[in-house]
């Protein structure tokens, strides 16, 4: 089948096989990103359902992982240890967690919302510690927040997190421990974050 430019003229042979083969790797690009598409978003649908399931995969193997390795106190305010207490078994537990300062204290993404047991531990106490870096921190009025009342994010994030059922926790910093006295006892913790949640 011979093929013509806009303005009319014949294409040379080569010039027509090089169009037909965009034709077909088009139609397999367009097919590829539409599966790719529709597969992330039934993904995010599926999760939605079933959040629990990751995060007991985050507490019994990623959580007490990064502690045994020393990551939490070595990464300089980004990961941090939320020490709370069981609502049921009174248990002290440590769960690690990435603080984001506040003016007076800090904000805690909860990537499973209400169903995080040790944001409801929080709630219930109303009071929790913080281990950051080589600081003691005690916080208290947990307030649950949802990702529309929390300023500076962006409009998409926002959108986002919301229909993936996020949820904030914010704490307010009523007292700071002496620092450098003695850091915290991270293998002890990953002893205890072993089963925490």
């Amino acid at each position: 089948m011979r093929r013509f430019d806009p303005f009319g003229t014949c294409l040379a042979p080569d010039r027509q096989a090089y169009i037909a083969g965009e034709g077909r790797f088009g139609m397999r690009r367009l097919i590829f990103f539409t599966a790719a598409a529709a597969g992330l978003y039934g993904a995010a649908l599926w999760w939605r359902q079933h959040r629990r399931l990751g995060a007991d995969l985050v507490n019994r193997v990623v959580d007490p992982w990064l502690i045994r390795r020393g990551l939490i106190g070595g990464s300089h305010g980004e990961l941090a240890l939320v020490e709370h207490v069981g609502r049921k078994s009174g248990i002290v537990r440590r769960t690690p967690i990435h603080p984001m300062p506040t003016a007076d204290g800090f904000r805690i993404i909860i990537p499973i919302g209400e169903r995080s047991e040790w944001a409801r531990n929080v709630l219930a106490a109303g009071h929790c510690r913080l281990v950051l870096g080589d600081r003691l921190l005690e916080l208290d009025e947990p307030v649950l927040e949802r990702p529309a009342e929390v300023p500076g994010l962006p409009r998409l994030v926002r959108a986002l997190f919301e229909w993936l059922g996020f949820r904030y926790l914010r704490l307010r910093t009523f007292r700071t421990a002496v620092e450098g006295v003695e850091g915290p006892n991270y293998r002890e913790a990953g002893r205890l974050a072993a089963t925490a949640r």
